[in-house]
């Protein structure tokens, strides 16, 4: 099958060179940051759907045993009134505020033809003439909520890796099953288009029964640096509100439960957290001279000097 058949196109609009931003529900999506990401991002810029992606071809609806791969449909009075089938669609954005525009990929990681679908994406990234593709994903972790998610990265390149070492992330030295987003990686590689994968830490506290399904704070921490990467202005209130209000309902936890706030204790001592500080975008020659420049204005000044 090729990409014309799988691929439906609602209009194609003309972008000035955009980065392509993917989020996927299934298994790479802890926390809500891979799909909850997108979504945020769709809903701040506006997002207007302009392609989607074939779902029959991609999903398996019917595993023997496994219930939740069904599609769910909402009936009311006999009539079938919502339908909840797997959807991968794409939608554009200009950002006045930068030289590149964004595409915004919404997607159910596919159960068939990973290459394919991953082919899929990427020829659309490239066809509109997209410079790099960035790619969210969650993972769960027993982190403590009241620190600051770790971020790991995946880069498509060397150049790439060094740029992303000023956004204070760690570099995964993973072995063993893909996730759909290496894959997406993987196809980027080959085609020649620069890729990124971002993988934020959320936490997850299955001896105490509690999971968190939305994790605001670990998809703030990866739509953070993307803000600043790409020049977004991206307005957190939203996500702020949500990050207080998650980690009110967990104080109150740990003060009706001292066992889950040992817990707690103990991780919060063992975290060895990463604070996340807004690059400054110049060279190292330039932070020389500005070093040389402060230095040589504050040389004659003492403890007594008067300006």
């Amino acid at each position: 099958m090729s990409d014309k058949d799988n691929l439906v196109f609602v209009k194609k609009p003309i972008l000035r060179k955009p980065y392509i931003l993917c989020g996927f529900n299934g298994w790479f999506n802890g926390g809500d940051v891979s799909v909850g990401g997108i979504n945020y991002f769709i809903k701040q810029f506006k997002g207007t759907k302009f392609a989607e992606i074939s779902a029959s071809h991609y999903h398996i609806y019917q595993i023997p045993g496994v219930e939740s791969l069904r599609p769910v449909f909402k009936m009311q009075d006999g009539l079938i009134v919502e339908t909840d089938l797997p959807k991968n669609e794409f939608y554009f954005a200009i950002n006045p505020a930068s030289e590149h525009d964004l595409i915004f990929f919404l997607g159910d990681e596919p159960n068939l033809n990973w290459e394919e679908y991953a082919g899929t994406v990427v020829n659309v990234a490239c066809e509109l003439g997209a410079v790099r593709l960035l790619a969210l994903g969650g993972l769960f972790e027993s982190t403590p909520y009241t620190r600051e998610p770790m971020i790991s990265c995946t880069c498509t390149d060397a150049k790439t890796k060094a740029e992303m070492e000023k956004y204070n992330v760690t570099f995964s030295n993973r072995e063993g099953i893909a996730t759909f987003n290496q894959m997406l990686l993987y196809t980027c590689k080959k085609k020649g288009l620069e890729g990124i994968g971002f993988t934020a830490r959320a936490p997850y506290y299955p001896d105490h029964d509690i999971a968190i399904a939305y994790s605001p704070k670990s998809i703030k921490a990866v739509l953070i640096r993307l803000n600043h990467m790409m020049r977004l202005n991206i307005d957190f209130d939203e996500l702020d509100e949500a990050i207080r209000d998650l980690e009110g309902k967990l104080n109150s936890i740990r003060r009706q439960n001292p066992q889950f706030n040992t817990y707690m204790e103990q991780l919060e001592k063992d975290y060895i957290e990463r604070i996340y500080q807004e690059p400054l975008d110049i060279s190292p020659n330039e932070a020389i001279r500005f070093a040389e420049e402060f230095l040589k204005n504050n040389k004659d000044k003492g403890p007594g000097s008067k300006e």
